[in-house]
């Protein structure tokens, strides 16, 4: 039965050092440290290829999940094996970092040390892959992986375990595009006992980057409704992911007539955004004129939809009411309130006629205006003041609304009464 040497080895997973060789070309890659930083969007699962110690030939196809980009599979030689991890049953690898009952690669060659390195060649170019990784040896190991476009070198890097050699994750991404067409995963050090077996590692399901960049936007409308002059709008909420495999490069911009009345503040933003990233924006409405406002964010990036657009509307009114809700204390049916007031702004910088005001709804006869020092008209930036009293006419809940029609935007402009007769 096949057995590795990992049973001695703790549980964990510990990256003592990362280091990198320089791209041979302009390409910028970066390493990837964990299975969810490479957010990969396909995979090489070894399981099928068969059960525990099943044989394998010196080259075979790539055995993908999704199968997007299909690819093949190269090692030194023939007999390595297909090697399921312990406490399953039946199992043959015993080291410590990877999942039990995971089918590895092992690159076995029983009594000739090992097959590696593992070479994986893709018909289309990639973007990013990365496994974890395990020496077939007792102690520290140093894992690397190559991306190759062709035969030209865009990069590497290498991972260096913990001194027990519990399995590690090494990845590798292409921030430029697709443009990596080989990988190769292989140990350049390993365990102090056995020197000779840099060859002989297992590795676990592989995962892939696989172009190009996707974009897909949460919403493509944000509607604010009416606004005062100058006052800022609580922010709406928009996203932008990228759910391609690719990183996506972006620019954010917002245009149309009105761009000066919204704002768009990305956070949690990269760019470029990495594959299964999202860039977070929040939007705000502070309007410079009354009336209907209208704008757009642009989001330019390497998406084959470029750009994205989500329109921006909005009215804002000179009109500035406070406050828009009106409360009465509980009031004995039949009598009469202290009188409140509501105060209407002219937040605009020209005059603004003033046509009516109205009390309306299910409880109107509850409510009445008892004073007012608005005229028919409201010069840029003055006040003028209504006064509501509260005389319910029956027990409960009463409600009306105050209405105030003008030409300064967004009319008819809406403070609700509420009240509770006793």
């Amino acid at each position: 039965m096949l057995n590795g040497v990992c049973s001695w080895r703790l549980c964990g997973l510990i990256l003592l050092s990362v280091s990198a060789t320089t791209a041979a070309r302009a390409d910028t890659l970066i390493s990837v440290s964990s299975p969810s930083a490479q957010a990969a969007n396909d995979f090489v699962s070894w399981s099928k290829l068969g059960p525990d110690a099943t044989l394998l030939g010196a080259s075979f196809s790539a055995p993908l999940v999704v199968g997007i980009v299909p690819g093949t599979v190269t090692l030194a030689g023939a007999n390595s094996v297909v090697s399921v991890v312990c406490a399953a049953s039946p199992c043959s690898w015993k080291g410590s970092g990877f999942t039990a009952a995971d089918s590895l690669l092992w690159t076995s060659d029983t009594g000739n040390s090992g097959n590696g390195p593992v070479t994986l060649a893709f018909t289309t170019p990639i973007t990013g892959a990365g496994a974890m990784i395990q020496a077939n040896a007792p102690g520290q190991f140093t894992a690397q992986v190559q991306a190759f476009d062709g035969a030209t070198l865009l990069g590497a890097f290498t991972v260096l375990s913990d001194t027990n050699g519990d399995a590690i994750y090494i990845g590798i991404q292409d921030q430029t595009g697709a443009n990596i067409t080989k990988v190769v995963f292989s140990l350049i050090a390993c365990g102090p006992l056995d020197l000779s077996s840099c060859t002989d590692f297992a590795m676990d399901t592989v995962n892939l980057n696989v172009g190009p960049a996707i974009a897909f936007l949460s919403t493509h409308a944000l509607a604010f409704g009416v606004q005062p002059i100058g006052a800022t709008s609580a922010p709406a909420p928009a996203a932008l992911l990228n759910t391609g495999g690719a990183f996506m490069p972006i620019s954010i911009t917002t245009s149309g007539a009105d761009s000066g009345d919204f704002s768009a503040s990305p956070s949690s933003c990269a760019n470029p955004l990495p594959p299964a990233a999202a860039c977070l924006l929040s939007v705000t409405f502070k309007p410079t004129a009354g009336g209907p406002r209208k704008s757009s964010i642009s989001i330019s990036d390497s998406a084959l939809d470029s750009p994205q657009t989500v329109i921006l509307t909005g009215v804002g009114t000179a009109a500035g009411l406070s406050p828009t809700i009106l409360p009465f204390a509980p009031q004995s049916v039949g009598t009469s309130s202290t009188a409140q007031t509501i105060t209407l702004t002219n937040k605009g910088g020209v005059t603004m006629n003033l046509w009516q005001i109205a009390i309306l709804g299910a409880n109107a006869g509850d409510f009445s205006q008892t004073g007012s020092s608005c005229g028919s008209t409201l010069g840029a930036g003055v006040p003028c003041t209504i006064s509501i009293v509260f005389k319910p006419t029956a027990t409960g809940a009463r409600s009306a609304t105050v209405l105030f029609s003008d030409d300064g935007g967004g009319s008819p402009q809406a403070v609700t009464l509420t009240g509770t007769g006793i």
